[in-house]
């Protein structure tokens, strides 16, 4: 029986230590970061056309210059989603003896005979005249 989760010390404390060193520094950072004020685009123009036309280089399309950093920030969190899901990816996949299991396939002694007949009242297969 378990009374309660217990505190490993040593080298498995390092890298949760680690991490929260991490996360504690990119908080300062975005906590002491000044963000310029909010602006708009001008009423009638498709925020993603100029971001399109920034992205492939037709300065001569756009109205509004300045798109960029926009655009850094799109590609940016275009990564981190990417990150994310092969990340979960990598997390969902099963091991079973330190091999990777198939969602599809089964490792039974029956399954490895052959395939079953399947029956339609749910019973076993008995023979050819046997209903």
């Amino acid at each position: 029986m378990t009374t309660g989760p217990k505190l490993r010390l040593g080298k498995t404390l390092v890298p949760g230590l680690l991490a929260v060193g991490l996360f504690a520094v990119m908080a300062l950072i975005t906590f002491n970061a000044s963000f310029g004020g909010m602006t708009g685009f001008p009423e009638g123009i498709s925020v993603t056309a100029e971001l399109g036309y920034a992205l492939f280089g037709y300065d001569e399309l756009q109205t509004v210059g300045g798109t960029e950093p926009f655009l850094a920030a799109v590609l940016l969190v275009a990564v981190a989603l990417d990150a994310a899901l092969d990340a979960s990816l990598v997390l969902a996949k099963r091991e079973d003896g330190g091999e990777p299991v198939s969602a599809l396939s089964s490792t039974d002694e029956a399954s490895s005979e052959g395939p079953e007949t399947a029956v339609a009242d749910g019973g076993t297969e008995t023979g050819g005249d046997g209903r």
